[in-house]
């Protein structure tokens, strides 16, 4: 039996690819969106830092510059925080539209694939019915050739 190539397999290979591709940039979207989670992180542990010694800097002897320094770098790093926040929730928006491309690819690759199947199930029924039909001719040609020689 002689093997037919998918005419459309070229498509299909294009549409894999791209599937791989966006399976490969959703990784790389959800690893940078962990770093920035942790980022994040290791900014609210040093703002608990900053107010603890905010806290310390308030009793006793209370030390005015230190104090103002302390405040100072809290405010800086609400501001990173806040920042953070916003790269974060831009990264869980790209995720989200990337995860619906990547869908979207996956889907279309598998309609390709249920066409090869079918392609490839209607050709194997076109060949055992060729099959068939030669089995038939030999048949009939070995009745044919038997009458002739009882003859």
């Amino acid at each position: 039996m002689v093997s037919q190539k998918f005419s459309l397999q070229n498509v299909l290979d294009i549409r894999h690819k791209k599937v791989e591709m966006l399976e490969v940039e959703l990784g790389n979207l959800l690893m940078l969106q962990q770093e920035t989670e942790k980022f994040l992180k290791s900014l609210h542990k040093y703002q608990a830092i900053l107010h603890e010694k905010m806290i310390e800097t308030q009793t006793g002897e209370i030390d005015l510059v230190e104090l103002g320094l302390l405040q100072m770098n809290s405010a800086q790093i609400n501001k990173h925080i806040e920042a953070v926040n916003i790269q974060l929730k831009k990264q869980e928006m790209d995720v989200e539209v990337k995860r619906a491309h990547l869908i979207e690819a996956r889907q279309s690759e598998e309609t390709l694939e249920i066409l090869k199947r079918k392609r490839h199930d209607l050709y194997v029924a076109e060949q055992v019915h060729i099959e068939s039909q030669t089995q038939d001719d030999i048949y009939i040609a070995r009745a044919f050739r038997n009458q002739n020689i009882g003859d």
